[in-house]
């Protein structure tokens, strides 16, 4: 057997003699099981929806929310006054469509189960691309799985506590006229939280972007400093998708933490480079 040979089996010892049609097998294997996993967590979820709606979906509506007494008590600390001290508009549903109420609640439980089976679908994931790694990849990102998860649930509980508030009290306040009405239907309350929620989830990976961008090579921490005034802009463009609110204050309450991630993501790509340095060091 080549010496060649040897190193790769020793280097990549979950590589396997697989084919391109293996790895389609591979991976259609992988993405049923995240199918299932969805789909009992979905199932899961919809068994105790009613509860989600009035616990989860409905209290950022309501006046003894964590987020508003967060703003009320910051405000009188930092501003000496209560401009931060908000009650939100007062909500009355409808339900437009006779399915209405059952897609609003599938929708939910859907939303509830990607959310809670998120780090299993990250899992799945990872053991696709798990025979292509060497042993100190597999190493290094498994430990990283615990940091995806982490950001992505810190992001979504980041915009349900504080985005959410501020965007709902701004679009419900606000009016064109005395003479309209707002008629807010179920399907756009549980479509604004849950998306708000999800897209800042995602939008919080950023510094694992970064990291997987740095390790093939694509972009360095010298990039990221010097072109970090255009990064900004589209951070914020990032928040103001991520936040449907046309509101500045919520849109800055996103962006701020979303550049010291970017930040973060320039310390973690010089960190990337030490590595890359080091073992090319090693080889010689």
């Amino acid at each position: 057997m080549p010496l060649d040979q040897v190193d790769v089996d020793q280097e990549f010892p979950n590589e396997k003699n697989m084919g391109f049609f293996d790895h389609i097998d591979e991976l259609r294997s992988r993405l049923l099981k995240i199918a299932y996993i969805l789909l009992i967590s979905t199932i899961l979820a919809f068994t105790v929806v009613e509860y989600i709606f009035d616990w989860v979906v409905m209290s950022p509506f309501q006046p003894d929310f964590w987020g508003y007494q967060f703003f009320c008590k910051a405000g009188r600390t930092f501003m000496g006054n209560d401009v931060l001290c908000w009650d939100p508009p007062k909500l009355s549903m409808q339900s437009m469509q006779v399915q209405g109420q059952f897609i609003s609640a599938f929708k939910i439980s859907l939303v509830t189960g990607l959310v809670a089976s998120f780090p299993l679908i990250i899992n799945q994931l990872w053991l696709f691309v798990k025979p292509a790694l060497s042993k100190k990849e597999v190493k290094r990102t498994r430990r990283s799985l615990f940091v995806v998860s982490l950001l992505f649930f810190t992001g979504v509980f980041f915009a349900y506590f504080l985005l959410v508030p501020v965007a709902t009290n701004f679009l419900l306040s606000y009016t064109l006229s005395d003479e309209i009405t707002n008629i807010i239907t179920i399907s756009s309350v549980t479509g604004f939280v849950s998306f708000m929620s999800l897209a800042t989830g995602l939008v919080f990976e950023l510094p694992v972007l970064i990291y997987i961008l740095a390790s093939i090579g694509l972009v360095s921490s010298g990039f990221l400093k010097k072109y970090w005034r255009y990064a900004a802009v589209f951070v914020f463009l990032i928040a103001g998708i991520a936040t449907p609110s046309p509101d500045v204050f919520s849109q800055l309450l996103l962006g701020f933490p979303l550049m010291s991630l970017y930040v973060l993501g320039i310390f973690i790509a010089k960190r990337v480079e030490k590595r890359k340095e080091k073992a090319l060091n090693d080889e010689e």
